[in-house]
């Protein structure tokens, strides 16, 4: 039973450090290093404004969340309010990190995304 709740883990983090790292390459990788100007020095030590940023547009697409529901991993789609699955699994059986997790909702993207974390919790 601990080897399961360990590989569990593994896969968590695996795909955690996974998605973080394509967020990265999408979102453009390493910053630029800042470029050099002739301008006076007024023009260069003028503070910028810059607009606010507005969350990527992938963080408004997800298709359902993951969550605990009355101590049991729920799936909800668009009613945050009223999950389309309840899952057999009990939350307090899962790796800490998971309870995190799924105490905070955990998006998902895609049918196959769903299917895999599905998965991941209850094996």
């Amino acid at each position: 039973m601990l080897d399961k709740k360990l590989l569990a883990t593994g896969i968590s983090l695996l795909v955690v450090c996974i998605v973080a790292v394509t967020a990265a390459q999408l979102l453009g990788g390493e910053p630029e290093a800042p470029k050099v100007t002739d301008a006076p020095v007024s023009e260069v030590t003028r503070p910028r404004i810059f607009a606010p940023q507005q969350a990527p547009q992938r963080e408004r697409e997800y298709l359902y969340i993951i969550r605990e529901y009355e101590g049991r991993v729920a799936v909800f789609g668009q009613d945050p309010d009223i999950p389309e699955m309840i899952l057999e699994m009990f939350v307090r059986h899962l790796p800490a990190y998971d309870q995190m997790q799924l105490r905070e909702g955990v998006r998902v993207y895609s049918k196959q995304e769903l299917d895999a974390r599905i998965e991941d919790y209850t094996s």
